[in-house]
């Protein structure tokens, strides 16, 4: 049999490039024949340190003669990238590297020509990355999007993408709106309070999202890192979107949809310092069954100073165990920095906390995160509700508080209470980018936390029972399962 080639693309971000190289090993443990190159474009180390130290333990650790790592060029930073948002320096740094990552695919096809028994059959792309689509066009070779977000979220990208363009309508406006709204991949209204600042952000829309969306049409299918059990409505409304040339999703046809997720980021263990992960799940195993509430906002994720002395207040008053990833916020004014460490941290926590909590709770700037969650001393996550932590969660049946951020997550937040009744609410519009965000009171934050930790809530039944379903469909026979075998085969079919 033929030997084949896929290019992956990624977005370089740490929680993006995880997933993709976890989905090209489900890819390759499926198809002996074929071999997978990402390309990897790293951000400077002043701005991103966490995920070039994962790309580095990637490289190493990762590599087999079916998963190889090009790195791309690097390219000096424009002053103009910088002027508007992380995501736009991102999308104008990977957008550079189009002449590079042009010559890299030519090559690959001129060496198949003179090597007639291998054959490049396709690019796969981040939901971010989807400029490069274009690349691949060009010369000819499918392309499809890996959406590392779940499918409701793409059905509200592809609606807001076909009202935009097909009749003019200004999505941003959503968030003015006097009452909820109803998209075709939510079964209920959703408020205008939870919309995305991707999408009513006019700027953001305008300069990043609404391209994304646009590049998704132009793909030959759009892999999403999600279970039919889990998102069967949003699923669904995809299904129906492609019945009729004129439907939910414009007029023009949806690329066929590939579930094949829970793909869980395991990546991140990569990185991990083996001392103090050794000395946390530790920790761990001196606590009682369901014990802990673990609380992390992400690699991307921190909270003012205000805040934190809030949750701080919150948890030592719910009495809970905790183990809590904290993390020091960018420099004010600062558009592209991440989040840093804490050297002491005395300096934000209130006065005596550490002290008070010695015997209870632990403070960290890292953990291991999947080896947390699947720990039976943790019995409940205050998370930011990305979709990595979100999968994460559901996977090891630990039930969910919401506390998002930024991004898609008060949208997750939303879906995971309202829709689908996964997890309890602290709070679902918290937005690091409002500028008047009040803040979360520390009795409101206790709540939460000791209802996400109740031993016999509705939510924890219900996780209990999607943890089940999201492993079955990861199995032979399962729906992610067949999914995946579908995808491969097109993948094949459309080459040869």
């Amino acid at each position: 049999m033929e030997k084949a080639e896929l290019i992956f693309i990624p977005w370089p971000l740490m929680g993006h490039l995880g997933q993709m190289v976890e989905l090209a090993n489900h890819l390759i443990n499926r198809t002996k024949n074929l071999s997978i190159t990402v390309l990897i474009s790293r951000l400077p180390d002043s701005l991103d340190p966490v995920t070039n130290k994962l790309i580095n333990a990637l490289v190493s650790s990762s590599t087999t003669e079916s998963l190889q790592f090009f790195h791309l060029p690097q390219t000096d930073p424009s002053p103009e990238w910088s002027s508007l948002s992380r995501g736009y320096f991102i999308q104008r740094q990977l957008d550079s590297q189009k002449p590079h990552v042009n010559k890299f695919i030519e090559q690959r096809l001129i060496d198949n020509r003179s090597t007639p028994s291998s054959k490049l059959i396709g690019v796969v792309v981040d939901m971010f990355s989807t400029s490069m689509i274009d690349v691949a066009n060009e010369l000819y070779i499918p392309s499809y999007v890996f959406f590392t977000s779940g499918a409701a979220f793409l059905g509200l990208m592809m609606h807001c993408q076909s009202l935009e363009d097909e009749y003019s309508q200004d999505v941003s406006a959503f968030s003015n709106s006097k009452t909820a709204l109803e998209f075709p991949s939510f079964a209920n209204p959703v408020p205008p309070s939870v919309m995305p600042m991707a999408i009513v952000d006019k700027q953001l829309w305008s300069y990043r999202f609404l391209q994304c969306a646009r590049g998704y049409r132009k793909a030959r299918g759009i892999i999403i890192n999600t279970f039919t059990e889990l998102e069967s409505y949003a699923l669904d409304s995809f299904t129906f979107s492609t019945v009729s040339e004129q439907s939910t999703y414009g007029l023009h046809k949806v690329p066929r949809i590939y579930p094949v997720g829970p793909v869980i980021n395991r990546a991140q263990h990569n990185i991990s310092d083996p001392v103090q992960s050794g000395r946390i799940l530790q920790w761990l195993d001196d606590q009682p069954p369901n014990s802990v509430v673990y609380i992390s906002f992400g690699s991307l994720g921190s909270l003012p100073i205000d805040q934190v002395k809030e949750l701080a207040k919150a948890l030592e008053g719910s009495g809970y165990r905790f183990l809590w990833c904290l993390r020091r916020p960018p420099p004010k004014n600062s558009i592209v920095d991440f989040p840093s460490e804490y050297e002491d941290y005395r300096d934000v926590l209130p006065e005596g906390f550490l002290d008070r909590t010695e015997t209870v709770g632990k403070v960290v700037n890292w953990v291991p995160q999947l080896a947390v969650l699947s720990h039976s001393a943790v019995g409940g996550f205050v998370s930011h509700c990305g979709w990595n932590s979100t999968l994460e969660s559901i996977w090891c049946g630990v039930p969910l508080a919401t506390w998002p951020l930024e991004g898609e997550q008060q949208l997750n937040a939303f879906q995971l209470v309202k829709e689908l009744e996964l997890s309890v609410g602290i709070t679902l519009d918290y937005s690091s980018r409002k500028k008047d965000q009040a803040l979360v009171p520390a009795e409101e934050i206790e709540r939460g936390i000791r209802k996400v930790m109740e031993s016999d809530s509705e939510a924890r039944k219900k996780v209990k029972e999607m943890r089940g379903k999201s492993t079955e469909s990861m199995k032979q026979g399962g729906s992610s399962y067949e999914s995946l075998g579908i995808l491969i085969d097109n993948m094949f079919h459309n080459a040869f």
